[in-house]
């Protein structure tokens, strides 16, 4: 459980300087940085979670990458 808590802390981190740098450009990229934010406060909880609660198993979500529209063939 240690490991898992220092690997979302080292996340964490990682969000928070890539926001830093991100901000630091001419022209930010807002919803980049919503973005990252979004996934900031995510780990934020988990870690709090595990904190609180202990460990318990996490369900990960895996995203479907949009392929396009299908074409179907003439019939």
């Amino acid at each position: 459980m240690d490991q898992i808590l220092k690997s979302l802390t080292s996340r964490h981190a990682l969000l928070e300087a890539e926001i830093a740098s991100e901000r630091k450009r001419p022209q930010p990229d807002g919803l980049r940085v919503l973005g990252l934010k979004k996934m900031k406060l995510q780990l934020r909880d988990q870690i709090d979670y595990i904190r609180r609660e202990g460990f318990a198993p996490v369900m990960v979500v895996r995203r479907r990458r949009f392929a396009g529209p299908v074409l179907k063939p003439a019939l």
